[in-house]
């Protein structure tokens, strides 16, 4: 049986920059333009983790590293400035989103 291949990544850093940049703790294994959601910065248990903005919210991105990448716009990819972004305090996770799925039923 084959479905969606389960890829996340912890998150130890989000830059508040013009290119919003963020690294994790281990490789991530993502490609350039693939689909990611970007979770788990939300509210303040057990902590604030900052960049609420970028929360649940999907991107695509731009790998600059086996740790690092950019996020980009899914739909116009122009890269997402996070200048004005509450700032990065701890936790979170990358996960690939699939844009395909493949599907063996029952023969």
């Amino acid at each position: 049986m084959s479905g969606q291949e389960v890829v996340r990544s912890d998150i130890s850093a989000v830059s508040n920059a013009e290119r919003c940049e963020i690294t994790t703790s281990s490789a991530h294994g993502l490609s350039t333009d693939q689909f990611i959601r970007v979770t788990d910065l939300n509210g303040m248990i057990p902590v604030n983790r900052g960049q609420t903005q970028i929360n649940n919210q999907r991107f695509k991105v731009y790998v600059t590293s086996t740790t690092t990448f950019y996020l980009r716009d899914p739909i116009t990819s122009s890269y997402i400035n996070s200048t004005n972004y509450t700032p990065y305090v701890e936790g979170g996770s990358v996960n690939l989103f699939q844009t395909q799925y493949q599907y063996e039923g029952d023969s």
